[in-house]
């Protein structure tokens, strides 16, 4: 038989010196390795499969949720997303995307970091965004540096009032506490404001451990 079985469990302890312990973890069913200096290492993914419309008001993107392992965020852990949006002539505001941590994987998350990217135009757009969010310090005041960069058409200015091509904006949250995180989701809401009618067409996420 050339399966191979094994239990998952919680974060094991710092292995000594010269070794690394690999483990399946219990919080987000992945298999990590913890090496001789403590740290975690790995990566999960995740990717929706059906579009998602709307994002006039407050909106959580459907399977933009990441698992946290049962170590919780480091010094280091970094979350990417890929998102793919198009929007109609409707809709001229800022909108606002937050970085969202807790285990509802909707709005009722906390925020943790808000980043508010240049105001749209009334023109049909298409746009590939990526958001980082970069955990920059572990703690009861963790800290999460990000940053969205939408690029896109350059014939049209809907997703941004430039015809440059894209719009990057970076952030830094207030301090919080990230060190008991474990089996909690890190996920992206988009407010597109009044009369946004958008069509989120794939999102695809990625948590790099260590």
């Amino acid at each position: 038989m050339a399966d191979i079985i094994l239990d998952e469990q919680g974060t094991p302890a710092t292995p000594a010196s010269g070794t690394l312990i690999c483990y399946p973890d219990s919080a987000a069913s992945v298999l990590l390795q913890r090496n001789d200096a403590g740290i975690v290492q790995g990566r999960s993914m995740r990717a929706a499969i059906a579009q998602q419309t709307g994002f006039a008001v407050d909106t959580y993107i459907t399977n933009s949720g990441l698992i946290i392992p049962s170590v919780s965020l480091q010094a280091g852990t970094v979350c990417i997303w890929y998102i793919v949006v198009t929007k109609t002539a409707a809709g001229t505001a800022t909108p606002i995307w937050q970085v969202r941590i807790g285990t509802a994987q909707s709005v009722a998350d906390t925020s943790r970091l808000s980043i508010t990217t240049a105001t749209q135009t009334a023109a049909v757009d298409t746009g590939f965004v990526t958001i980082i969010a970069t955990c920059r310090s572990a703690g009861v005041s963790g800290v999460l540096q990000g940053a969205v960069r939408i690029h896109h058409n350059l014939a049209a200015t809907g997703l941004a009032n430039t015809p440059a091509g894209f719009n990057l904006v970076e952030g830094t949250s207030a301090g919080f506490d990230n060190t008991a995180l474990g089996g909690s989701y890190i996920g992206i809401s988009v407010n597109g404001g009044a009369s946004a009618a958008w069509t989120v067409n794939q999102v695809i996420g990625q948590v790099l451990y260590g």
